[in-house]
């Protein structure tokens, strides 16, 4: 079962909290395109990625804010502070690639954390981990150029120097328009660093 491999990646050995996961915790299987959290709702279940791809994002007006992804084995920080202060979501999230997701009721998030020296330490992990990373993406945002945030992310994304996605989805997952997108590719082409072919990037110079 995938569950004993997140109780195996978080090391856990108390046999209470082993019982408590087995009885209370439940799996559920998720398709491309499924929001497994909606903004302005309250957080009743928190779910930890066992295994796929979830974006975590923000609507602003008319564009969508990318605030991160969740991939194996981790679960959305937003969701983890909102089961400690019962509040509601500020954050949708949406399966990129089909997803089995560990669901665990609030109220064992709160009570585990105090009980249990692991589920403590995983859950003071996942909130420095996602601290650094989104002050990393502060100082990205702050400091680097906006064409130069592109190409990283083409880089950083590319499967075999291909990239297949659309202008718009450039632009929602950079947080500006498509426009903006469209011309700064331009440019990287006119700069001989990626081709625009149909429907695809190719990373040319890296």
């Amino acid at each position: 079962m995938m569950i004993n491999t997140f109780i195996k990646q978080l090391r856990i050995t108390e046999e209470e909290l082993l019982n408590e996961l087995h009885k209370n915790a439940t799996i559920t299987k998720h398709k491309k395109g499924d929001f497994i959290i909606k903004n302005n709702q309250y957080i009743k279940v928190l779910k930890i990625v066992l295994k796929g791809r979830v974006r975590v994002y923000q609507d602003n007006e008319d564009r969508e804010i990318l605030i991160y992804y969740l991939n194996d084995m981790e679960t959305c920080t937003l969701s983890l502070s909102a089961c400690f202060e019962d509040c509601k979501s500020t954050v949708n999230a949406i399966v990129e690639k089909e997803c089995t997701i560990l669901n665990i009721p609030v109220r064992f998030v709160r009570d585990w954390n105090f009980k249990y020296k692991s589920w403590n330490t995983f859950t003071t992990n996942t909130f420095r981990e996602s601290y650094n990373y989104l002050i990393n993406q502060y100082s990205n945002l702050a400091f680097q150029p906006l064409k130069d945030r592109l190409f990283d992310y083409l880089v950083s994304k590319a499967d075999n120097n291909i990239l297949k996605k659309s202008h718009q989805e450039l632009a929602k997952e950079l947080g500006t328009t498509r426009e903006v997108i469209s011309r700064l590719l331009k440019k990287l082409e006119q700069n001989n660093k990626i081709h625009l072919g149909q429907k695809e990037i190719k990373i040319i110079k890296k």
